[in-house]
């Protein structure tokens, strides 16, 4: 298992199913900023969670799609797209941290030898993991080992890009998992063009993670207006 860092942490006991995937080149490349670069093979890490506890109060389901990026100083990861179903969690992960959060509809929920993920918003199934679980990890690799640089503020107040270091986390388990995965888009929330490929590593992992009083996000200087032009108004609605 994971070190155990000094507590407490932002969530406990939650539930999170993750698949690494391929992805399009030419897709990955227009999701990322300029700063970051695309490692080879185009690689995304995709998750469905579930929050039970939380230092804020909100109990809450959360997915993503963590693109895979490198820049001077090592691997990076940056999310392009998130959603939760409540509506703190929104507004604390879009102003504080950069994640471009948006609402939906979030399940996840055990089946027979399994553990299923699905997304759905605006009436369309955009996102599902259906996971078959396999033997225990003894010594699992970390849930959020990377450095996040994610992207902050508005073209009226300037947009930024912000750096989170790595996620302080204890794992308590972690099942291996071979994962089917299915994106779809629909009008406001295009995954498909990411052609993910159709199966991918998985694992589902029981951890608490975001250790009280880490270090906050660091600025890293302004996001090239080309980029402010095309993604904005996609990550806001």
């Amino acid at each position: 298992m994971s070190p155990e860092p000094a507590g407490p942490f932002i969530w406990t006991n939650a539930t999170v199913l993750t698949v690494e995937v391929r992805v399009a080149r030419a897709a990955a490349v227009a999701l990322l900023p300029a700063a970051l670069r695309l490692p080879d093979p185009p690689t995304a890490t995709l998750f469905v969670a579930d929050y039970p506890e939380t230092q804020f109060g909100s109990v809450y389901r959360e997915a993503a799609v963590l693109l895979h990026g490198e820049d001077a100083t090592g691997p990076t990861l940056h999310c392009p797209w998130m959603v939760v179903d409540d509506d703190t969690a929104l507004i604390l992960g879009r102003e504080v941290l950069g994640f471009p959060k948006k609402m939906a509809e979030i399940v996840l929920a055990a089946r027979d030898g399994g553990l299923i993920g699905t997304v759905r918003r605006r009436g369309t199934e955009i996102m599902c993991l259906d996971a078959t679980l396999q033997e225990p990890e003894t010594d699992p690799e970390p849930l959020f080992a990377r450095r996040m640089v994610n992207v902050i503020g508005t073209p009226t107040s300037g947009m930024r890009l912000v750096e989170l270091p790595p996620a302080a986390e204890v794992i308590h388990s972690s099942l291996r998992a071979e994962a089917r995965v299915t994106l779809r888009s629909s009008e406001r929330d295009p995954l498909g063009e990411l052609d993910a490929v159709p199966t991918g590593r998985a694992r589902a992992v029981r951890a608490d993670f975001g250790a009280v009083g880490a270090p906050p996000a660091q600025a890293r200087g302004d996001v090239d207006a080309d980029w402010i032009a095309r993604r904005f108004f996609a990550r806001a609605l």
